[in-house]
């Protein structure tokens, strides 16, 4: 029996909630949020669809509803505004935290907690130094939507399948992230090999168009859309299917890191995942071009995390 509590009922809280609703290995989902009748009104609306679908028990509540939670996501945040400073809605973020968590905790104190609201990584961070469970049990979302923006964008590029594609994101869910070209593979060839396979002539700044556009695409939906939230929801129930199996799936998840200077972080580099948390993060052999730009994310991540309070 695996039970998913979800911490924010918006439009990534409840289309979280309804992908998983119809996930057989989950049993009962949980949405809590400030707004109780907005989560008690996207519960009803999956479950009026029980008699046609294989809806499993999705609730409203409040975070004693939560006791148990094998899994825990936080999708709630103060979002960023345009030209405020970057560190206004990351300490209102962690106020909200330091709120929030020692409840999450006080009724599933094995659960393992997932953050999901932006700025992820800093978020991360300030879970796990609120949340008295391990490290391995405190997990951000990180760079895994990313990667998988990659994947889409190489496969749309090269009209080959994305599971064909091996790549990676990691560093800060953000402007410092990093694409590991020197480990991307397609069929087993590097981008350049495949490419010349295919006759295809690749432009001199291929690389950095295509690392900026992972960067932009979220950007671009949301001018269109508004948030983000099929594929956000996609990758949380990928790393929420990875924790609630033995499978050991690595994934590039936002996790505990120490920079070479002795300071923490949390930053993603591909991990194993399993029903234990996040049981290793890998090495990685980098080129020298990919670990500065490594250091240098760390470096970002560090400094907002040595202004908040």
């Amino acid at each position: 029996m695996n039970k998913v509590s979800i911490i924010g009922a918006g439009a990534v809280g409840a289309t979280t909630a309804y992908l998983l609703s119809n996930t057989e290995w989950i049993d009962e989902v949980v949405l809590v949020d400030l707004d109780k009748a907005r989560a008690t009104g996207q519960a009803l609306d999956m479950m009026h669809g029980v008699g046609v679908s294989t809806s499993r028990k999705v609730t409203a509540g409040d975070y004693a509803d939560t006791e148990d939670s094998d899994i825990v996501v936080i999708t709630i945040g103060v979002p960023e505004k345009v030209g405020e400073s970057r560190l206004v809605p990351m300490q209102k973020n962690a106020d909200i935290l330091k709120d929030i968590v020692p409840q999450i905790v006080n009724y599933s104190p094995k659960t393992k907690i997932i953050t999901v609201s932006n700025p992820v990584d800093i978020l991360a961070y300030m879970t796990y130094q609120v949340a008295p469970i391990p490290a391995a049990n405190v997990i951000g979302l990180g760079t895994l939507l990313d990667t998988s923006r990659l994947k889409y964008i190489l496969s749309d590029y090269f009209n080959i399948s994305p599971q064909s594609i091996t790549a990676s994101v990691v560093g800060e869910h953000g402007d410092a992230q990093v694409v590991l070209w020197s480990q991307t593979r397609i069929g087993g060839l590097s981008v350049q090999d495949f490419a010349q396979t295919q006759g295809m002539t690749l432009p001199h700044d291929f690389t950095e168009v295509i690392a900026q556009r992972v960067k932009e695409t979220a950007f671009d939906v949301w001018q269109m859309k508004g948030p983000n939230c099929f594929c956000v929801a996609d990758a949380i129930k990928c790393l929420i299917d990875a924790l609630c199996h033995s499978e050991r799936r690595i994934l590039p998840v936002s996790h505990l890191y120490q920079t070479q200077t002795g300071k923490e972080v949390y930053i993603s580099l591909p991990s194993i995942v399993s029903r234990q948390g996040v049981e290793q993060r890998l090495p990685q052999l980098l080129n020298e071009k990919e670990h500065a730009q490594l250091y240098a994310s760390c470096d970002v991540m560090r400094s907002y995390i040595d202004q908040l309070k």
